[in-house]
């Protein structure tokens, strides 16, 4: 984290060029999965964080052994934890995924700077935890649990299966029979009976996303400005507020504070109509868990500068742009 006093941002910079910028890096960001490969497998160059390339191969070793676990246990000596690996990385979903998760692990870690004591335990969501044993407590309740998981797990570099979606679920496990079928000969029907079992117990609905987006629909967020707050919501209830608001994956949220100057962040905070104050507030708050630098993201009068229709017909664009694969359930 850079502690250095910055200069003062500039009060208003181009809000054409600003958009234009955003829509620029949202096509880049489109080539994230190979960026991560290069990294993961060397011999390529990127400008990503080490710290999150090495979690993000903790999580792709992590889904592998899910793999490797359900479908083969008996290997024959064949080292099938590399193919797992091999397959996983190869699924762009997938690699989006565990990359985008491994960054909110590392938001999550930073909370404190904005105030959130516990990552797991923002204060909005524990506030409804309380006697009463109605939807919305025990949706809390769960999600607490679930986050703490979560965060536990990625200081272990592992996370689990139900982190990714089932359609990715479904395309990796099939992915991996056809190899193990194809290339070890194994038995056709062993192998389905495996994978039918591995599938059927598969629950989207316990998994720490679904929650997210469960709280968020009894929750009926977002209520007022004050409902964005960092650090009341936490970095994961916020890119879900935001996923829920604008229709984006949250996956690709969570992408977006890889630029330095959070201009895509900035024009998606609009395009949810967040009121200045409180986007300001919520772009500087990220700004500081993400190591960015104070005076190159937009300024206050720069975000009020963009027109929020002009911000909901480019985040449009940016959701038409994405396979309907990538864009699952609200909640």
């Amino acid at each position: 984290m850079n502690t250095d006093m910055a200069p003062a941002r500039p009060a208003l910079r181009d809000v054409g060029a600003l958009l234009r910028h955003a829509d620029e890096q949202a096509r880049l960001a489109a080539a994230m999965p190979v960026l991560v490969r290069q990294r993961l497998a060397p011999d390529g160059a990127a400008a990503l964080r080490e710290d999150d390339l090495s979690l993000t191969g903790g999580f792709v070793d992590a889904i592998a052994r899910h793999l490797v676990d359900a479908l083969c246990p008996s290997t024959d000596g064949v080292d099938t934890s590399t193919i797992a690996q091999a397959i996983v990385l190869a699924d762009n979903g997938a690699t989006r995924m565990l990359y985008a998760r491994a960054i909110e692990a590392r938001l999550c870690r930073n909370a404190p700077l904005v105030g959130l004591a516990m990552a797991e335990l923002p204060p909005r969501v524990e506030a409804q935890v309380g006697d009463a044993q109605d939807e919305l407590a025990e949706a809390a309740m769960a999600l607490i649990i679930a986050q703490s998981r979560f965060i536990g797990n990625a200081q272990g570099f592992t996370i689990e299966l139900s982190e990714l979606p089932p359609e990715s679920v479904s395309a990796l496990v099939q992915r991996m029979l056809a190899w193990l079928q194809e290339r070890q000969g194994a038995d056709p029907i062993a192998l389905r009976t495996a994978a039918d079992t591995l599938l059927a117990a598969f629950d989207e609905r316990r998994g720490r996303p679904h929650r997210l987006m469960r709280f968020c629909h009894l929750y009926a967020l977002p209520r007022t400005g004050d409902d964005w707050s960092l650090g009341e919501n936490g970095p994961s209830l916020v890119f879900a507020m935001l996923a829920r608001a604008s229709g984006l994956p949250v996956e690709h949220v969570v992408d977006m504070v890889r630029d330095p100057d959070l201009a895509r962040f900035a024009v998606l905070l609009r395009a949810c109509d967040i009121a200045v104050n409180a986007a300001s507030g919520l772009l500087e708050g990220v700004a500081l868990i993400a190591s960015s630098r104070l005076d190159t993201i937009p300024s206050a009068n720069a975000l009020a500068a963009i027109g929020q229709d002009d911000a909901a017909r480019i985040v449009a664009g940016w959701r038409n742009l994405m396979p309907a694969s990538m864009l699952g359930p609200v909640w």
